[in-house]
């Protein structure tokens, strides 16, 4: 099925087809949505029923999207046991003593199996023997690619092709190097003080020596510390301080080094040393007057690839080459959390609470400054404008706050600051993703078949990995318990973008509800029909992991329902598609170099789809009153936080407006242009308001109260919970013609303006929307506004009543899905049942019964008499 066929059954109005996929006597879990499917001794997944929960281990990676064809899989934790695999009569698993590569296809020659999915897993070690040293062997070696061709000669004689892991960017570093001379380059970036009178300065950072992720432990090598002097000049009730940079000077000749303390902790896993980078003197031949301020750059060498290098596409496209030269019938990409090196560890990589490591290699440092000017060659003194909050040397109360360095004072100046990282994020992520994807396509060339990639880009979630002072349970809405995001780890790691990485990954899909976080909000089950759609292969999943089963079984009845990768009886009337809906939602990409302390999401909510802009200028278009993308029809775009839209953006936004759509633009008025041109001239016009940029990112108003008028009326007044960047208000003045919509106090925080035959609304806030009702009470400020502005319509079957699908989810105790081809599935809803059991992978079953006696789950009954 393809997106130029695949919608030609009509609308969900028509009712072709009406399958109400009434959920309450399910019995079965769909493998991909449960924790634990039940491997057999020679590891195929076997009927993924309750008593399976509790056993075994997990590759995680979702059946093939379309005919559900199974796959045998070989998970390695060693060398060793890679080794062993080229012996087919040799045990190679230490948790199953007989089981060898010839009863590991001789049961899938049974079962009619495929293909031979064989990868390395470093999660897994923690259940079994794992290696505690960097691997020896790796996919770009030569001697990886022998053992690879004896395991495929043996397993073609049972029909068997082989899936490897051969494009993920962590395995591919070892035999890159040894080739080109070249590895990947890492900046570590500290901040401190230095006396301008003599010179004196002394730093004290966590080198980083040796990194743990989901493909084993590697070392980081010390690649020498460079030094840079410069002057700050504070902006006044703001967090941000002016850094020209033709007044950094670099003092790395005066620098010294010396180790504070070394754990070198034996075995594998993740850690630091603390060290101290000192020294005196003024530099030769360059002014020193006024450089109070040091930032000490300690560069990492990393056996991974210059993913910007001209060498690289080569490189893989050879070892691809090496590959089919070798005899391997190579069927597929095992996918499973693409992204570069980096450390698994969530929390503990910090230099006083920020993250400060970013990927600069050579090539990339070429790339960016042949793009956006030549100063940025040397990226190095550049990460001055990475720093955020590392005043602890400071002898005032802004040590606690999180200052940034500007390049100056103007509001331009500061938001061309935050487009810098923008644009560096933007280039790390992209670059990644199109090496693979090229790469992809020359595989396929090669071998004259599509290559399937499944999976999902991350090991780490946001908001699921993010750091709460209470815990999970507050994590679907900002509060003072809020501390920090792990998404700018993983932009950091060029993974926060699913949207791109959809450009190389098969179906796509996400791990957002995983380690126990069950999504009460349906973020996850929303963020994968969102990504699912634009996918060549539409059929993207929302795991979960790390729940009693009872719980599993109810969460995947709603990703049956949003037809999430469903489970084969749904996905069959479902027509293997995602759910439908008129909202779609900007993504908040770029929210995390605006601030780095906040990343993936402004407001969880569920009934929307979510794209990046940059995607929604690519395969969008406007039709009339709609934005027309991937064969669906969205009549209403959101922004929730967009500080950087490129002018295609807002000339869209205009056709669209003017055409009948309806636009609404939450968050920040842009002042700059992706492109670095003016941007409010063009948005005031749009949105017939003037909206005054201060140095600062909007107004903080915590406490206070928006109330809505006008043609939002009906809509609940609603508290701005916080000081963060997230809750800042963004107070305008209408012009004529435009009505006033809500304020906080006297001022104007929320108008609607007719723009032709549509309409342009502003809310200068973060609207909130928790049904999950994480605080102990529920907030729906989203879903009322929409509403009130006539997203939500009914069909009109039914006189007095709203029978719109998401009104319906929204306002009742039933989920409610329609679907291209005019299927509706419904269930019942999961929605303030919370989190309060351990989110470990393997289960306690009787641990888990204890926790479901003391907290019973809701029911799996619809009620659905007199329901519309």
């Amino acid at each position: 099925m393809n997106r130029s066929t695949k919608h030609a059954t009509g609308g969900w109005a028509a009712g072709c087809l009406l399958a109400l996929c009434l959920l309450a006597g399910q019995t079965e879990v769909p493998a991909q949505e449960t924790a634990a499917p039940a491997k057999t001794a020679e590891g195929r997944a076997s009927a993924p029923v309750p008593e399976d929960v509790y056993k075994g281990d997990l590759v995680a990676y979702p059946n093939v999207w379309g005919l559900r064809i199974g796959r045998t899989s070989i998970l390695l934790t060693s060398d060793d046991q890679l080794k062993a695999l080229a012996y087919p009569d040799k045990p190679f698993d230490p948790e199953n003593p007989e089981r060898t590569l010839r009863t590991t296809c001789e049961s899938a020659q049974r079962g009619g199996v495929r293909t031979l999915v064989i990868l390395f897993d470093q999660f897994f070690a923690q259940y079994r023997p794992g290696q505690t040293v960097p691997r020896a062997l790796t996919p770009d070696m030569d001697e990886y690619i022998a053992i690879m061709a004896k395991v495929n000669k043996f397993a073609q004689g049972y029909g068997l092709g082989l899936e490897l892991s051969l494009l993920n960017p962590l395995e591919i570093g070892p035999g890159y190097r040894k080739q080109t001379g070249e590895s990947g380059r890492w900046l570590h970036y500290r901040k401190g003080v230095r006396d301008p009178k003599t010179g004196a300065f002394s730093v004290q950072l966590w080198q980083q020596r040796r990194w743990e992720n989901n493909k084993g432990v590697f070392a980081v090598e010390d690649a020498g510390v460079r030094v840079f002097a410069f002057k700050e000049t504070p902006i006044r009730n703001t967090p941000y301080r002016v850094v020209d940079p033709k007044d950094i000077v670099e003092i790395t000749p005066l620098a010294k080094m010396e180790i504070l303390s070394d754990p070198s902790p034996e075995g594998g896993h993740y850690y630091a040393r603390q060290v101290r980078v000192y020294g005196t003197g003024q530099p030769q031949g360059a002014g020193a007057d006024g450089l109070d301020r040091v930032c000490v750059v300690q560069q990492y060498n990393t056996p991974e690839m210059d993913y910007f290098s001209d060498k690289a596409y080569p490189f893989l496209t050879g070892m691809i080459d090496k590959y089919k030269a070798a005899g391997v019938k190579l069927t597929g990409f095992y996918s499973d959390e693409m992204h570069i090196q980096q450390d698994w560890s969530y929390h503990g990589h910090h230099d006083n609470g920020e993250f400060a490591l970013r990927y600069v290699s050579d090539g990339l440092a070429r790339e960016y400054a042949r793009r956006w000017g030549a100063q940025y060659q040397d990226f190095a003194k550049y990460m001055i404008y990475f720093l955020h909050g590392q005043e602890d040397a400071s002898n005032s109360v802004d040590a606690k706050e999180e200052v940034m360095e500007v390049f100056g004072d103007t509001p331009e100046a500061i938001r061309e600051t935050a487009l810098f990282r923008t644009r560096y994020f933007h280039l790390l992520q992209d670059g990644v993703v199109d090496l693979c994807a090229r790469a992809k396509r020359h595989a396929e060339s090669i071998y004259g078949w599509k290559m399937e990639s499944t999976a999902h880009a991350t090991w780490a979630e946001s908001p699921t990995c993010d750091v709460f002072r209470a815990g999970r349970g507050n994590s679907y809405d900002y509060t003072s318990t809020f501390i920090w995001s792990n998404t700018v780890q993983q932009a950091a790691s060029a993974c926060h973008d699913y949207f791109k990485w959809g450009d190389y990954l098969t179906g796509g899909g996400n791990d957002t509800a995983e380690g126990g976080w069950i999504d009460r909000d349906y973020y996850a089950l929303a963020l994968a029909a969102s990504t699912g759609i634009i996918n060549e292969y539409p059929n993207a999943y929302a795991a979960a992991w790390g729940a009693p089963y009872d719980v599993l079984s109810r969460r995947s009845a709603l990703a049956d329902a949003f037809g999430d990768r469903a489970s084969e009886g749904f996905a069959i009337v479902e027509n293997k598609e995602h759910r439908d809906v008129s909202v779609l939602m900007l993504y908040p990409l770029d929210l995390v170099s605006v601030d780095e302390r906040f990343g993936s999401w402004m407001t969880q909510y569920g009934y929307a789809n979510m794209i990046t802009a940059e995607k929604l200028l690519e395969l969008g278009k406007v039709d009339k009153d709609a934005i027309v993308m991937a064969g669906r029809r969205f009549t209403t775009l959101v922004t929730t936080f967009e500080p950087f839209p490129k002018q295609a953006l807002l000339d869209m936004m205009k056709q669209f407006a003017e055409g009948g759509g309806r636009l609404i633009w939450a968050g920040p008025p842009p002042v700059l242009t992706y492109e670095g041109k003016p941007a409010l001239e063009v948005w005031q016009g749009l949105f017939g308001v003037d909206y005054k940029p201060g140095a600062d990112e909007g107004e903080r108003a915590p406490g206070r109260m928006v109330r809505f008028e006008g043609p939002l009326a009906k809509v609940k007044s609603e508290v701005i919970l916080t000081d963060y960047l997230v809750d800042h208000v963004y107070p305008v003045t209408p012009r004529e013609g435009t009505t006033v919509a809500g304020r906080i106090q006297d001022n104007v925080v929320a108008t609607q303006r007719a723009a032709g035959a549509g309409t342009a609304v502003f809310l200068g806030f973060r609207p909130r929307d928790d049904q999950s009702q994480s605080l102990g009470y529920e907030t729906r400020q989203w879903f009322e506004i929409l509403d009130a502005l006539g997203a939500y319509p009914p069909s009109g079957k039914f006189p007095g009543a709203n029978d719109n699908t998401e009104h319906v989810s929204r306002t009742t105790e039933v989920l409610a899905c329609r679907f291209p081809n005019g299927a509706v599935a419904m269930a019942p809803h999961f929605r303030t049942f919370e989190e309060r059991w351990p989110g470990g992978f393997r289960r306690d079953r009787a641990a888990d019964e204890a926790v479901m006696a003391k907290y019973p789950p809701p029911s799996k009954e619809l009620r659905l008499k007199d329901f519309k």
